[in-house]
């Protein structure tokens, strides 16, 4: 059975972040093959109520996420030049795997 991830980036807005993003598309590749290899199946970016960033997820289990991200330092660096303020904020739900999920 499979976890949602959300994950919220403190102080990190969606403008910052794609412009962050545009001048490292390979480091951010090389970060999501790097999540695929390790068990990630779905992944976006969304902006919360307050403009903040965010990350959305599916792993198959919430420590094949939390071992990935502890040991990615490449996020580390794309966020601290985003301007994040705080420690980002993982929280983990179970999929209910319900006949109508889709």
């Amino acid at each position: 059975m499979s976890v949602m991830v959300i994950i919220e980036f403190p102080g990190a807005t969606v403008e910052k972040f794609m412009a962050v993003y545009d001048r490292h598309k390979e480091t951010m590749a090389a970060i999501s093959a790097d999540g695929r290899s390790k068990g990630a199946i779905h992944h976006m970016f969304v902006e919360n109520g307050n403009g903040e960033l965010m990350v959305v997820d599916e792993w198959g289990s919430f420590e094949e996420f939390e071992a990935f991200f502890g040991s990615q330092e490449d996020i580390k660096t794309i966020m601290d030049e985003v301007g994040v303020t705080g420690a980002p904020k993982p929280v983990s739900y179970r999929v209910v795997d319900s006949p109508d999920r889709f």
